[in-house]
């Protein structure tokens, strides 16, 4: 993975923790993220400014595409850990695979990443995702690492 790439990477992982603090459920979120044409149209291409941009741009192109209630609470079912480890995750899946989001999203489902995070959270984000990508059966078309 290049240093941009591990950059939006980050991002996303942010995002994802933004989720777990404000808003009630971040499987939903995500299952909504990875499937809007925001994701689509800025983070499945191969360069668009937005991958750059801060999450709250991210939020506020989100916010047209659906709503985003924020609660005091957060979700309370998901560690903050976990939340950005699936969100980086994701994000890196799409790199190494070149598949879309919202096929990421149906092919390797949210909780299927929770329950991995227990044992693949300690390794290598490259290594995590080459098992993942075998276990779900999707095709490798980069290199994790470089």
């Amino acid at each position: 993975m290049n240093r941009e790439e591990r950059y939006i990477c980050n991002q996303q992982k942010e995002l994802f923790e933004y989720a777990k603090e404000h808003f009630s459920d971040v499987r939903a979120f995500a299952e909504k993220f990875m499937t809007s044409d925001f994701c689509n149209r800025s983070l499945d291409q191969p360069y668009s400014v937005d991958q750059f941009a801060d999450i709250m741009n991210w939020l506020e192109f989100l916010e047209m595409e659906f709503p985003l209630e924020e609660t005091e609470q957060g979700d309370v079912t998901i560690s903050y850990a976990e939340a950005g480890w699936i969100g980086f995750v994701y994000r890196h899946l799409h790199f190494a695979t070149g598949l879309a989001s919202s096929e990421l999203v149906n092919k390797v489902p949210f909780d299927n990443l929770l329950i991995g995070y227990a044992g693949l959270h300690t390794v290598d984000e490259d290594m995590a995702v080459e098992i993942l990508s075998e276990d779900f059966g999707l095709p490798m078309v980069k290199e994790t690492e470089e």
